[in-house]
């Protein structure tokens, strides 16, 4: 990872323990944090996001629900699969505007996020989208393409630290 990644992770990682209150539940978040920094950065290195960090850690995030917080499970797997549909018919729809990885970060932050899936969406798209207007600004902008995974994590990284998340632990 990048320095910039490292740090930010870092920071990520600690303010979202403070705050919300050294836990073991806190510490999940915190790891969750560091993996959203770790897709963002290796999404803007290689434009994609990877399967093997994004199936296990929606897998983990139910199977953590299932465990130690079943009051949540039920809105976590309902909003990770509609959050899932509705970017895989975006995906379809935009016909490579959007790719299956990014579908499937948005499947894995509504396992993680349940319902709070919906304000990092908003917080994502528009990070993204005034991202893309300034590409659409420059000359080669309108050939130019741009990776939305790093807009996602960012807006679930939001999320985390503004929000009480459902409880993984």
């Amino acid at each position: 990872m990048p320095a910039w990644a490292v740090v930010t992770a870092a920071v990520l990682a600690v303010a979202t323990v403070v705050r919300l209150g050294f836990s073991a539940n806190s510490v999940a978040w915190a790891v969750v944090q560091v993996v959203l920094v770790y897709v963002a950065a290796d999404d803007f290195a290689h434009r994609r996001v990877r399967n093997v960090v994004t199936i296990p850690v929606a897998a983990a995030a139910v199977l953590l629900r299932a465990v130690f917080e079943p009051s949540a499970l039920v809105e976590v797997v309902i909003a990770g699969l509609v959050v899932f549909v509705a970017f895989l018919v975006v995906a379809v729809v935009l016909r490579g505007g959007l790719g299956m990885g990014d579908v499937k970060l948005a499947g894995m932050l509504g396992f993680l996020l349940g319902w709070k899936v919906v304000p990092a969406i908003f917080v994502g798209a528009i990070a993204g989208g005034v991202v893309a207007a300034i590409l659409l600004t420059r000359a080669s902008g309108r050939r130019s393409t741009m990776a939305y995974g790093p807009y996602l994590a960012l807006g679930g990284a939001v999320v985390i630290l503004v929000s009480h998340p459902p409880a993984l632990i």
